[in-house]
């Protein structure tokens, strides 16, 4: 098996956007679908494509095995540019119009107080997800090791992910992979791991 790891492009959208959206699926179609997946999916679409802000392209991460992407992930940190936030606002506000995307933000803020932002000590892990005919292959735990490498690089101790509390299957994974539980706040929970000297 040939596993690659590297940036993602605007090209992998058709491959890596179905992954994003596993990656929350029941979160992302409320949020950005109203419970709509069509809605849900067009949007990551676009976000995708635009490059910039928390569903871009430029911030993920692509696992390929013999070129075919089978997994995704995003990192957090207080190192983003100043603008990601902004870049994010700007993707829902020019896909959905100014009145539909105030109603985006709102069902977004109902489930962001749940979640915990990485401190400046952390590296935050996002949108993790394998494709089902790749999983037990490594794909994910080659995927996380890039997180790490990136936590040492900006000098983080810990490395922190947010997991629906429902999702044994996740749990059990991160928790082989030596991660503990950290904060929970329904429906998340959040795990956590101390960043491995080189």
């Amino acid at each position: 098996m040939n596993l690659n790891i590297r940036p993602a492009t605007a090209a992998d959208m058709a491959s890596a956007v179905p992954l994003l959206l596993d990656s929350g699926e029941q979160l992302l179609i409320d949020i950005f679908g109203n419970g709509e997946r069509d809605s849900a999916y067009q949007y990551l679409c676009y976000a995708w494509s635009n490059g910039y802000g928390q569903y871009g392209f430029q911030n993920h991460w692509v696992a390929c095995i013999d070129d075919k992407v089978v997994g995704l992930m995003t990192c957090w940190h207080d190192k983003l540019p100043a603008d990601f936030d902004r870049d994010t606002l700007s993707s829902i506000t020019e896909h959905f119009g100014l009145d539909k995307s105030i109603d985006v933000v709102m069902r977004s803020q109902r489930f962001s107080a749940a979640l915990h932002p990485p401190l400046v000590t952390e590296l935050g892990i996002g949108h993790l997800s394998v494709a089902s005919d790749a999983r037990r292959q490594g794909v994910g735990r080659a995927l996380l090791g890039v997180a790490e490498e990136k936590a040492r690089e900006l000098k983080k101790f810990a490395m922190v992910l947010d997991v629906e509390v429902s999702n044994e299957t996740a749990r059990q994974f991160y928790q082989a992979l030596g991660f503990g539980e950290h904060q929970h706040a329904a429906p998340f929970l959040q795990m956590i791991r101390a960043v491995r000297p080189s």
